[in-house]
């Protein structure tokens, strides 16, 4: 699916919109910085930066092909000014009926509630589109600023799990593979009066 076909989603500070050529440039400055990356898997093959750009653009775009809708994947950016600040995005967990969150926002854009605007919009969007029965996360257990975005939204920590033999997947790298698993039933889930409009 093209970029101008991805449902564009509005919150009150966002617009969360469909990856373009130009974000490449700015995700590679983000995920130069080692702090960015503490937290965040790695492929297991070598690649530049640049390479690892481009391949996350196609990824997040690719996420809207399958039909009935089972992934989506947004470029985040501030409405004020149409900075790009990250990628964000739901995708159906294989052989269940939930959808992972996942959100990777920019060393500049952390702590000013961006992950958690953002992420209320996409498990908002998710519930409205899917059938899932909940929206869940794997977060390193040190990763306190995603704990505490998943706690805003109503999450509810479950269990540590091997995030290998949670997602099956095989192509990536994690220092420590045991991760914090959390999930927000549908029924649980409160969107508030937070603006929130799709375009």
């Amino acid at each position: 699916m093209t970029s101008g076909n991805i449902p564009i989603v509005e919150t009150e500070r966002l617009i969360l919109r469909g990856p373009i050529p130009a974000d490449v440039d700015v995700w590679v400055t983000f995920i130069a910085d080692p702090d960015f990356g503490r937290y965040v898997p790695r492929a297991k093959v070598t690649r530049t930066p640049q390479e690892r750009a481009e391949r996350m653009i196609g990824a997040m775009q690719q996420r809207w092909e399958p039909q009935p809708l089972s992934a989506m994947g947004w470029a985040a950016t501030r409405k004020a000014d149409g900075q790009f600040i990250g990628f964000c995005g739901v995708e159906e967990l294989a052989g269940t009926n939930d959808g992972e969150l996942d959100y990777y926002l920019g060393k500049p854009y952390w702590g000013q509630g961006f992950a958690t605007e953002a992420a209320r919009a996409m498990v908002r969007f998710a519930f409205e589109n899917t059938g899932w029965d909940r929206v869940v996360a794997a977060i390193v257990p040190a990763n306190i600023a995603s704990n505490r975005v998943l706690d805003h939204l109503g999450f509810v920590y479950e269990k540590h799990v091997n995030y290998f033999e949670l997602t099956g997947a095989d192509s990536i790298v994690l220092d420590d593979p045991i991760v914090a698993f959390y999930a927000l039933q549908r029924e649980k889930f409160q969107p508030g009066d937070a603006f929130y409009r799709i375009n």
